[in-house]
């Protein structure tokens, strides 16, 4: 079957019912990171003790990082949350392995039936199947939604000085064109995206960054993007994390992030969280853990 062998077995593992709406786990593949390039400061003892914790989310080179992608179906509407890495080369200066398209064909998740696209952030892991590129020129990969982002997002990264600096070309692959093509829906704050699916504004990783929040039948869930960049993240969410573009205010909507979902009991759910993303936030010796579900 390739990349992804799956069986239904898997499949079932890998969804999810918030009251009435169905969450699907989605994946591009999987990123190595060494730790200092993440968390710069950060001396390596601290993550020694999670290695036993969360196994699976470190190798030989340090964190071993999922690219995940969620579909939610929703009183008939269906939203697909980011886009993974894509077939364009590269997050991080790496290339990576693009298995969305194959994964989605497998959970029977059709492009075509997409009715909008969330986009948490412009960040090169999160866009990366926007566009498909031919010999007849670009088009959308899901061509009957809306992309949603916040405007302050675009704004940062369609900004002449960000775009000069050498990010032009990765740009024009995956979001540059959404407006020309008529499927850009910029939004300002809060927003309803679907029946019980929220926008909800987590700025700082990127200037617009967004979260979601799913509420059905007294259940309720929220979708971080990359608030948390890791299950240790959760523990440990002060340190200098190098993506955030604005340390104090990621720090805080981090901070505000956890403390609605521990307050509410929501099931938490995250594009780097263990595979297939989302679990509950516990109380360990007076610290705040993730456990996945």
């Amino acid at each position: 079957m390739g990349a992804l062998d799956y069986d239904l077995e898997r499949i079932d593992l890998e969804q999810l019912k918030i009251g009435d709406i169905t969450i699907t786990a989605l994946s591009d593949g999987r990123m190595s990171f060494a730790t200092t390039n993440l968390f710069p400061e950060t001396p390596e003892s601290v993550w020694d003790g999670y290695r036993e914790r969360f196994p699976e989310a470190f190798d030989s080179q340090g964190f071993y990082t999922n690219i995940g992608v969620f579909h939610l179906a929703s009183e008939g509407k269906q939203v697909l949350v980011d886009t993974g890495l894509g077939p364009h080369g590269a997050a991080g200066g790496r290339p990576g392995p693009p298995e969305l398209m194959e994964d989605m064909a497998n959970k029977g998740v059709l492009p075509d039936e997409i009715d909008s696209v969330f986009l948490t952030h412009l960040h090169g892991d999160h866009v990366g199947w926007n566009l498909t590129h031919g010999e007849d020129g670009s088009r959308p990969t899901f061509p009957n939604a809306k992309y949603v982002l916040q405007r302050a997002d675009w704004d940062h990264f369609t900004d002449a000085e960000f775009l000069a600096a050498g990010r032009r070309d990765a740009a024009q692959d995956t979001y540059l064109p959404l407006p020309e093509m008529g499927v850009l829906e910029l939004i300002d704050g809060e927003s309803n995206i679907a029946p019980g699916l929220d926008a909800y504004p987590t700025p700082g990783h990127t200037p617009g960054h967004q979260s979601m929040l799913i509420s059905s039948r007294g259940e309720r869930a929220l979708i971080i993007g990359d608030v948390i960049g890791s299950p240790m993240h959760v523990t440990e969410p002060d340190h200098l994390y190098r993506p955030d573009v604005d340390r104090e205010l990621a720090q805080k909507s981090r901070h505000d992030a956890l403390d609605l979902a521990e307050g509410a009991d929501m099931t938490v759910i995250g594009s780097h969280m263990t595979r297939p993303g989302w679990g509950r936030l516990i109380r360990w010796q007076g610290r705040r853990y993730w456990q996945a579900l």
